[in-house]
């Protein structure tokens, strides 16, 4: 828990030197080529996913695109997000989002596509477990559509932050955040890391100076 503190010396939310080098290509190939499906289905909100892992290689978003804590609940399971780890023909299929994903491999669990039409939001919230000590876990999201502020707020501790499109950005998860979309199609990617001593030193060594 000290080292994931240490790397809030850099910023809370700080962007990577990787960058997808055509981000509205990433938009017309997933969907010429495979259909979202609803994400946390329990809900009613304009969010939609397509797993690059899930737990089985299959694309049926279940468990992989829902509330880990709610599914668990329901289904009596343990699942968490370094189970869900298995590559799908989303990632197979595409030479340019391996190449951003290959850094971060050794520590990849949940990652996913994650589209948010208009309306679609995510209500303040914490993604890091705080009552387990033991749990360890950190977030990279690569801004990939309609991510400026006129169509997307990205609130983090009551301030919204201007990202890159295209660009790759580490964040404390710990800490609370929201996201509002006011148009169809903003995308992007999200990765849980399994986090330890060498995703520390990876997270530093990518750190884009500014």
């Amino acid at each position: 828990m000290l080292l994931y503190n240490y790397l809030t010396v850099y910023g809370t939310s700080y962007e990577t030197t990787h960058k997808l080098n055509n981000p509205k290509k990433f938009v017309q190939w997933t969907e010429d080529n495979f259909e979202y499906v609803k994400y946390n289905p329990r809900k009613d909100v304009n969010r939609y996913g397509l797993s690059i892992t899930s737990l089985d290689g299959g694309l049926s978003g279940i468990p992989d695109l829902d509330s880990l804590y709610e599914y668990n609940k329901k289904n009596g399971t343990t699942i968490a997000n370094q189970d869900i780890n298995t590559y799908t023909d989303v990632y197979y299929a595409s030479p340019e989002l391996q190449q951003i994903i290959e850094p971060w491999k050794p520590w990849l669990g949940r990652c996913h596509y994650l589209r948010l039409d208009s309306g679609g939001f995510f209500p303040e919230h914490y993604d890091i477990n705080k009552l387990d000590y033991g749990f360890e876990d950190a977030r990279l999201i690569a801004f990939v559509n309609k991510s400026s502020k006129d169509t997307m707020k990205f609130i983090y501790s009551d301030e919204v932050i201007n990202v890159t499109e295209g660009s790759l950005y580490y964040f404390n998860a710990s800490k609370r955040h929201s996201v509002f979309s006011m148009t169809d199609n903003c995308i992007m990617i999200v990765f849980c890391l399994r986090f330890d001593e060498h995703l520390f030193e990876t997270i530093i060594k990518n750190y884009r100076m500014k």
